[in-house]
């Protein structure tokens, strides 16, 4: 209590550090948002797809749009010229936001499936270089011009596209209808700004061009999130505007599936712990519990949600199949995976309303739209600190692999690259060292990571600078 009461004291007097201090604490939280493995086909626990022999479908079983039989036979030529890997003409999936972490997952099942896939992605040569990706056909398109993925949906529709070896089948233009559009698409930072542009308008773009009468895709499937049942946020509020354009339609069977958490998202701490540092916990390490589901388990659900008709037309809550977790439990779990002694430092979860409360004064009057963005990334550091990411009925637990089982997969291979490395390392030794040090530390963790940023402290006055800051420290966590 008494470390608490200088703490107060400290930031009243120290209001521009503070803010910086609380940004870095709040940037840091294990964001119960929603270590790459192998995909794991599941095709005996879902409804046969493909015979055994794989026939090639004639131009004659051409899908009527009036009928719109979910999927017609499909036409796969035997093997490459190896002898291997067959090459399926027939069922098509397009999968926007095919680089991010579910997205390539998403991949990786469909490939497995056997699914014609075409992966849109922004540079096809930088993709190339993904093993993820391999087996699916990469296509560039920028998902927010509306022009653009219209004419590729076209394209692909008409034939071209489909994902070809040297026996492929891409040369043939032969019709392709298209069967599943799925969208892992999401916004990095959260801001309005970028939620609308992307969560809400490139994700209607692909809704539109599917419902399109020259291509007539069958099934949507979005990715969606668990906290939309809140909405507080302005992501939030985008997913669900766009989910309501989704409900409105009626070309396209759709599934919105809402995951809980996501691995990576509370694997952040994995490099501090390993170098030492104690774990930062917000509140009593217990204030939010949360049941994580694989990317790869997650990958199957979504799949398996575009070819199960009980599932068209809902939204979809998923979790993996461990029993709650407290962030706390979280991180016991990971001293175990490594073999350390766990050690913790506690951070009060008032640090977020004490800075949200400064930032909105500033913003009310000082307005910006830096300053507005800054808000929202501060409201977004709490939501995830106090709410709940999980599921609790039986039915919307999905999977196999627990979080323990990752745990001991990183601690043996390492950590995911899309995991998001927390600057928690910084607030460890802050929080264990004296409050003025703890102040110093963030705002020279900024600059010295972000040297361009002296010249702008240099250069502006020292209230527009704190923003710049803010967004030099977020950059170093959320890459």
């Amino acid at each position: 209590m008494m470390m608490m009461i200088k703490l107060r004291k400290q930031f009243r007097r120290r209001s521009n550090a503070t803010i910086l201090l609380l940004a870095a604490c709040m940037a840091n939280v294990a964001a119960f948002a929603p270590a790459p493995s192998n995909i794991i086909s599941k095709l005996d626990n879902i409804m046969p797809l493909f015979d055994t022999t794989r026939m090639m479908v004639s131009a004659s079983a051409a899908v009527s749009t009036n009928t719109k039989p979910y999927f017609a036979e499909y036409i796969c030529s035997d093997e490459d010229d190896n002898g291997s890997n067959l090459i399926c003409s027939g069922k098509t999936a397009i999968i926007a936001g095919a680089t991010g972490y579910i997205g390539r997952a998403v991949v990786r099942e469909c490939v497995a499936r056997g699914y014609n896939t075409i992966s849109l992605v922004r540079d096809a040569t930088k993709a190339s270089l993904d093993e993820a990706l391999s087996g699916s056909s990469l296509v560039e398109c920028d998902v927010q011009n509306v022009g653009e993925v219209q004419r590729l949906f076209s394209e692909i529709a008409s034939g071209k596209h489909a994902y070809s070896t040297s026996k492929g089948l891409e040369g043939n233009a032969t019709p392709l209808p298209i069967d599943i559009v799925c969208s892992c698409l999401a916004s990095a930072s959260g801001i309005e700004s970028e939620v609308y542009a992307i969560d809400y308008q490139a994700t209607l773009n692909l809704l539109n061009a599917g419902r399109e009468p020259s291509v007539s895709a069958r099934h949507f499937v979005l990715l969606s999130a668990f906290c939309c049942r809140n909405p507080l946020l302005k992501l939030q509020q985008a997913k669900l505007k766009f989910e309501d354009k989704l409900h409105e339609q009626r070309d396209m069977t759709y599934s919105i599936v809402r995951p809980t958490a996501f691995f990576k998202s509370v694997s952040g701490q994995y490099e501090s712990i390993m170098d030492g540092n104690s774990y930062v916990l917000f509140g009593d390490g217990a204030v939010t519990y949360c049941n994580p589901i694989a990317e790869t388990d997650l990958a199957t659900y979504m799949c398996n949600s575009a070819i199960d008709e009980k599932q068209w037309g809902r939204i979809l809550n998923v979790g993996g199949p461990d029993e709650p977790l407290s962030n706390k439990m979280l991180a016991e779990m990971m001293f175990r995976a490594i073999d350390k002694p766990a050690k913790f430092v506690y951070v009060p979860t008032e640090i977020f309303d004490w800075s949200i409360g400064m930032i909105e004064w500033i913003a009310k009057n000082f307005p910006s739209q830096k300053w507005e963005d800054v808000l929202e990334t501060a409201k977004i550091g709490k939501y995830y600190a106090v709410e709940d990411m999980l599921t609790t009925e039986e039915e919307e637990k999905f999977g196999t692999i627990k979080m323990m089982d990752h745990f001991e997969k990183i601690a043996r291979e390492g950590q995911d690259p899309f995991t998001p490395v927390r600057a928690t390392a910084v607030i460890s030794k802050a929080m264990e060292a004296l409050p003025a040090v703890s102040i110093s530390i963030p705002v020279g963790f900024g600059l010295l990571s972000k040297p361009g940023l002296v010249e702008n402290v240099v250069a502006l006055s020292p209230l527009s600078d704190v923003p710049l800051l803010i967004a030099g420290l977020s950059d170093n966590i959320f890459s």
